[in-house]
This record gives structure tokens, sequence and C-alpha cells, in this order.
């Protein structure tokens, strides 16, 4: 028996260091790396043990004069350092983030700004295979208030650091103005005590309409909406034309049917329709649902409602 363990001790190990060094393997077809990635001590055996050496330690021997003059080979080490992170320990990651950008914040501008631009990239932008608000988040943040990066450049990730802080999960919604079909003009702290259910569509798509109208012949979305427990708020993020107050004109009368020209200036829409879900206290729960599981979720608690 002692054998056996020993020997499923071993395989363990040889999986853990397998998986290490994939995770630090450049992929192919990129530029080589601009130094040598730290390697943890043998004597680690646990994955998350040996990326929080990895993520901390990563950039002790790049040298960033260089860094900044091979931008392609930048992107590469930060790309294969941004892989390791979902492996390490949270604690690890942001310290390891805030260590960086520490090292640039009264110095020259040109290396923030390249990261701040990198860390977009592989974050947050359309491709990207790892999506993290809450990582990109201080990379916006260092470059919105570097002193000695561009205001155009510092605009853009104002604007982005506007857009995270507002619109990320946990995040409060700020009262925002919007203009309803009759033309009048109101803010989200008028909408009544309850859960709220934000829909960002587009007044004749089709995947739009079809999701208005599954919601709207929901027996347990209507329950809960006549009962008080549940808003929606059926925004269209942009400025209101004629079209669009026609169809609000038609949407349904239980709902919050409104125009909200700034939408973009708050929220991250990457596609229609676009579902938030908030708590009387207009503060995010979740967001990037889906409408089967917004369904699902309101037909338990619906049904629990009626038990009680």
């Amino acid at each position: 028996m002692h054998d056996k363990i020993e020997m499923m001790k071993k395989i363990l190990y040889t999986i853990l260091l397998t998986l290490s060094a994939i995770i630090v393997t450049v992929p192919a077809k990129t530029a080589e790396p601009l130094f040598s990635y730290p390697i943890p001590p043998d004597s680690m055996q646990y994955l998350q043990q040996r990326c929080d050496y990895i993520i901390s330690r990563f950039w002790d021997r790049c040298n960033f004069d260089r860094a900044i003059r091979e931008p392609e080979r930048f992107n590469t080490d930060f790309g294969a350092w941004v892989n390791i992170m979902p492996h390490a320990s949270s604690d690890t990651v942001f310290t390891a983030i805030d260590n960086l950008l520490g090292r640039f914040a009264k110095k020259n501008g040109d290396i923030t700004l390249r990261l701040a631009q990198m860390a977009e990239n592989w974050l947050y932008s359309d491709t990207s295979e790892l999506i993290s608000e809450e990582l990109v988040l201080p990379f916006a943040r260092a470059a919105a208030s570097h002193r000695k990066i561009d205001k155009q450049e510092k605009a853009h990730f104002r604007k982005l650091l506007q857009i995270l802080e507002s619109s990320m999960e946990g995040a409060t919604v700020p009262d925002i103005e919007y203009i309803l079909p009759d033309k009048s003009k109101g803010k989200l702290q008028n909408v009544p005590s309850g859960s709220i259910l934000m829909i960002f569509t587009e007044p004749r798509e089709a995947v739009s309409s079809m999701a208005r109208l599954r919601l709207d012949t929901d027996p347990n979305t209507r329950a809960l909406i006549e009962s008080g427990q549940l808003h929606i708020i059926n925004i269209f993020p942009g400025e209101p034309t004629e079209e669009w107050f026609k169809d609000a004109a038609e949407y349904p009368s239980s709902w919050l049917n409104v125009a909200m020209p700034e939408a973009s200036e708050y929220f991250r829409i990457s596609s229609l329709p676009e579902f938030y879900f908030l708590n009387s206290e207009r503060k995010i729960l979740k967001k990037g649902l889906t409408l089967d599981y917004l369904l699902g979720a309101f037909r338990v608690t619906n049904e629990s409602r009626q038990k009680k």
C-alpha cells in the first residue's frame, strides 16, 4: 500500500511539473521572449504554489528599457505572464501587478502606457481568451492617472476606467439619465425598490426582439414583476430615433423602456441583447447572463415565492 501511495505521489508530481512547464511555454509563431522566465524549485509540488512563484518573480530578469524598444517580444512575455494568472492565487496576482506598476509610477510614462495597452489587449478585447475586468482595472487606473502620459492616451484609459468602475460585478451603477418614449427624461434612481434586470437591446434586431418576446410572455417573469420583486429596464444604448419612439410605445407597459445615449460610456456592451442583473441598491450582482439562465432563475424564484 505504501509503495502504491508513493507511486501516486510521483505521478502527481510529474503531472504538476508538466503543467507548469506547459503554462510558461511561449505559443508557436510568436516572438521569442526577451528574458528567461523563472523556474520554481523542485520542492514546490503544487500547481498553484509553482504558479505563484512564477507570477511574483516573472519580471525580475526583464530589461524594461530594451522591452519598450521591442514591443512584439514584450507583448509575448506579457501574454505568457497573463496565461499563468488563472492558476495562481488572486492575492499573489494582484500584488504582482501592483509591484510591476509601482516600479514606473513616477518615471517616464512609456512603460506604464505600454503595460496598460497590453493588458487591455490580453484581458479586455473582444478577441481575448481570458477576459478579466478585475485584472485590467489596475492597469487602466495607472495609465489614466500617470502624469507623464500623453493627454489623449490618458483620455482613452480614463474612459475605460469609467466603464470598468461602473459596470463590473459588484459595482454600483451610476445615476445615468435616460429618455422615455414620451420624450421626457428620468434617472435610474427613479426605479422602485426591488431586483432589476437591465436589458440592452436594438429596436428591430431579430435576437433582441426574440429576447423581449420571451421575457414578456414568460409567466414567472410576469409574476415577479406583478409582485414588485422584479423590475425590467429595457434600454436602447443610443440616441433615440423616431423609429425607436414608435417601437418603444409598443413594448410591455410593465417594463421601463428607455433610450440611453450615454450607455457606452458606462457599460461594456459586447453584443445585443446584453443582460445585467442588479439588486435594489443598483449594485451589479451578475452580468453576461444568457436568457435561458435568467428564465430558469425566475422560475425557481417564483416557485419559491409561491410556496411561501
